[in-house]
């Protein structure tokens, strides 16, 4: 089988539900527009699903999806129906007081890479460790970057590789450096739209994965990524 990319999502607004893309751009940063965005509490901590140092677990957070308008401004959409975007009052009346919506400064909103990728095997094979017959949906794991494969958890293997993307032509092809697995937390086992509370999840991945599915990369060289474009591991 020849590895190719299935899947493409965008989350504008941290910890929020995001956008499926048929087509997305990478810079040096990511995904253009990914996670550039987040709720924030007056103590500077983020909203989040989960307590961190440097995050807030904040209720509702999946609830509410996210899309950029026209002009590349975020516009969440609340369980209501409601549309909110930056400046908004009704955002600290939903998420706490004081709490803004605010664009990435010098501190990144990315936990820890540019971009996220996982393959299908490795979803099947985690379906097959909670006993399910589908594959483990790949919404509760949040990645940007679904790539085809036929070996579980092979994305692994790619750490300390670079992969490309796309045919290139006259345009550098997307090249992308794998750096390390996605270590994951309590977010996978929260419910969303279509997605009910699931603790297996994180149970399954501690005991048999070290907690991890997928893998970080970095880009090396920006450029598009698409739906049905080729991937080669270098």
């Amino acid at each position: 089988m020849s590895l190719k990319v299935v899947g493409l999502r965008r989350f504008p607004v941290k910890s929020m539900l995001g956008e499926e893309h048929d087509r997305l751009e990478c810079d040096a940063r990511g995904v253009v527009g990914d996670r550039l965005w987040a709720l924030r509490h007056p103590d500077g901590k983020l909203a989040s699903g989960k307590n961190h140092q440097r995050f807030r677990r904040t209720p509702g957070m999946l609830e509410h999806r996210v899309t950029y308008d026209g002009e590349g401004t975020p516009v969440i959409t609340a369980p209501d129906g409601a549309t909110l975007r930056p400046g908004d009052p009704r955002v600290p009346e939903r998420f706490g007081e004081g709490v803004e919506l605010v664009r990435e400064g010098e501190d990144s909103h990315k936990d820890v890479s540019a971009v996220s990728v996982v393959g299908t095997a490795s979803l099947r094979a985690l379906g097959d460790l909670l006993g399910d017959a589908d594959p483990v949906d790949v919404r509760r794991l949040r990645k940007n970057i679904v790539v085809e494969t036929d070996e579980p958890w092979i994305e692994e293997d790619w750490v300390g590789r670079e992969i490309t993307i796309g045919a290139g032509g006259e345009a550098e092809p997307l090249r992308l450096r794998v750096t390390r697995r996605v270590v994951r937390c309590v977010m996978v086992t929260q419910a969303q739209p279509g997605l009910p509370v699931d603790n297996r999840v994180l149970k399954a991945l501690t005991a048999a994965r070290g907690m991890c599915v997928g893998v970080h990369t970095d880009v090396v060289t920006p450029g598009p990524v698409a739906l049905g474009d080729t991937v080669t591991v270098r």
